[in-house]
């Protein structure tokens, strides 16, 4: 056994020695460096402009300023106890949301240029409250509600769900104030029905007892408490026996309760250029919705007529039209230049033969808007029936007979928004992740259980397979506790092409969100990993203008329009901000951040 005091002496004298030491860090260095130049953003950076290198450090420096400011998060480093008031910087969104809004951060995120809008279902990017005004002007003796539960004690109100529906002024109005509501619509017999203005009149002189959120100016009592139907909440979405189904079951039941409120057809009209005033203002510049058309009719205001499918997307077309005229005419056409694609979308819950009609439906509507119909998607909680194989005979059977038609219908799947991952099953080799691979998807939805397969990792590369990634709707639908426990940080490192969406901004927002569905999904992903840097946001913009239904000579347009805005963003950054790198540099030593 070698002596002790000699090895004692043996590793004093090597403290002294640091040759060893030395190597070490220069190693670190070249590893570390390595990574860099491997790292999935490393073409944005390596093609950075001047500008784009000093708005880096000085985005970085404000997010690290914001992180410890007392006014903002408090997070101070080292603390053995969070200081009272303080948050984590990329903990839970809703509970952060007011002090995100007071953000440096945030304010350079709203001016940020986005690319394109991938995942956003078509009924979620106008928030409630701007649709009830619109209601009572517009269908005030048409436009009726229906509960699921007569509203007589307090907890009546905490538990009925509520859904709206345009119908014909003569419909026999019920009482939902009376315990003798029944709300069996199916039944012939009864009237399930309230003439939504009854309802308002009466609602304030039977809610002693129930509890609203907060107040909105514009909106009556009634109102507020339908609002708060409709959204997530703090409350729903965080109290301590929420769950993942119950999140769903929040997210189900504010998407049933907005869809009547603008499901008909004067509503419809103002919704597709509004939708895209707010995608301007969140400096996207085209987008590809995800309207539900499994309900294949939309009432017109006196609830008599109904616009098919046909006259529907006709509408949509006429409004995106009447849109881009009034840009090219402001001369802002370059701000939204491709209108709206659209992604049909139908429930993965639907029998085969149903399944068949929608199908037939789809490409009925390709055929008669070709530079419409961009895609196909089964959407719904895929921790319940079915899974994507279940309907694999059906959807090869689209493939093949587009092919024979010379169209394309890529398909856009919902798979892999789901902990279980099993199809809606017990079984994980259900996963949908397997059946969008082998049908070709285009791109998925999520796509956050993708981890889990190392192979399929490699596969979607391979295929070229792009995540349309909704960090937000994530957490809220409890697959994840906040942005930081998101999967977003790895599927980039293992290389997987990614975009960011907002998915349902309309639930998940609230007032204090309107026009700034993607800023919100932007600011999440730079605050929730160090790592993300304003060229990864860069890289994520440009893949989703590459990852498009656009024609390869737009994709090339649109790639160069957004070149243009990112460098005048980037200048702004720059000029706005400037001081803020300044002082930094003086006080680091020109510390390099990029």
């Amino acid at each position: 056994m070698a002596d002790l005091e000699g090895a004692r002496s043996k590793l004093v004298q090597n403290f002294r020695d640091n040759s060893n030491a030395a190597a070490y860090r220069s190693d670190r260095h070249d590893l570390v460096a390595k990574e860099h130049s491997h790292a999935w953003d490393a073409p944005a950076r390596k093609h950075a402009s001047s500008a784009e290198i000093k708005a880096q450090r000085i985005l970085t420096t404000i997010r690290e300023r914001e992180r410890v400011d007392p006014n903002l998060f408090g997070n101070l480093p080292g603390e053995a106890l969070p200081a009272e008031g303080s948050l984590d910087m990329g903990g839970r969104f809703l509970v952060n949301l007011p002090r995100i809004n007071k953000s440096d951060v945030f304010k350079i995120v709203r001016q940020m240029p986005k690319g394109a809008h991938q995942h956003l279902h078509f009924n979620s990017e106008i928030d409630p409250e701007y649709l009830f005004p619109l209601a009572r002007e517009l269908v005030p003796d048409t436009m009726f509600i229906r509960s699921t539960h007569p509203l007589v004690t307090e907890s009546d109100f905490e538990l009925a769900e509520i859904v709206f529906q345009v119908l014909p002024r003569q419909t026999k109005s019920a009482d939902i104030f009376s315990a003798q509501y029944s709300p069996d619509w199916r039944d012939e017999s009864n009237t399930s029905w309230m003439l939504w203005q009854d309802f308002r009149r009466s609602f304030l002189s039977h809610i002693e007892g129930v509890k609203l959120e907060k107040y909105i100016e514009s909106l009556d009592p009634a109102e507020m408490w339908a609002r708060e139907k409709m959204i997530i909440t703090k409350q729903n979405a965080y109290h301590s026996r929420q769950t993942h189904n119950g999140a769903w079951a929040c997210f189900n039941q504010g998407t049933r309760a907005l869809k009547g409120l603008l499901g008909y057809e004067t509503a419809y009209r103002w919704y597709i250029g509004h939708m895209i005033d707010n995608m301007i203002k969140d400096k996207v510049m085209y987008a590809e919705v995800r309207p539900m058309l499994m309900d294949k009719t939309l009432p017109t205001d006196d609830g008599n007529g109904a616009l098919d499918h046909k006259a529907q997307m006709a509408i949509l077309v006429e409004e995106v039209q009447r849109k881009t005229a009034e840009l090219e005419a402001a001369g802002r056409l370059h701000q939204f230049p491709f209108g709206v694609k659209v992604i049909y979308c139908t429930p993965r819950s639907i029998p085969l033969e149903k399944m068949k009609t929608e199908l037939e439906d789809c490409l009925a509507l390709k055929l008669q808007f070709p530079n419409l119909i961009c895609g196909f998607d089964l959407v719904g909680a895929e921790d319940r029936p079915n899974s994507i194989g279940y309907y694999a005979d059906l959807l090869t059977a689209l493939t093949k007979t587009c092919k024979q038609l010379d169209i394309q219908i890529p398909f856009m799947f919902h798979a892999g928004e789901t902990l279980l991952d099993t199809g809606g099953s017990s079984n994980p080799d259900n996963s949908n992740l397997y059946d969008a691979l082998l049908l070709n998807a285009k791109r998925i939805g999520h796509g956050y259980a993708l981890l889990k397969h190392p192979l399929l990792v490699e596969k979607y590369k391979e295929h070229n397979i792009c995540l349309e990634l909704c960090p937000i709707s994530n957490e809220l639908l409890h697959l994840c506790g906040n942005v930081r426990e998101h999967p977003y940080p790895q599927l980039l490192a293992a290389g997987l092409h990614c975009t960011l969406n907002a998915d349902n901004p309309s639930l998940f927002r609230g007032a204090e969100g309107s026009g700034a569905s993607l800023s919100y999904e932007f600011y999440q992903v730079l605050v929730g990993d160090p790592r993300m840097s304003i060229h990864g946001c860069k890289q994520l913009a440009e893949w989703s203008l590459e990852h498009s239904c656009l024609s390869g000579e737009e994709v090339a347009k649109a790639k160069a329009i957004y070149a243009q805005e990112w460098e005048a963003f980037c200048q702004w950054v720059v000029k706005t901000y400037g001081e803020v790198a300044d002082a930094r540099d003086e006080d680091s030593g020109s510390m390099e951040l990029s």
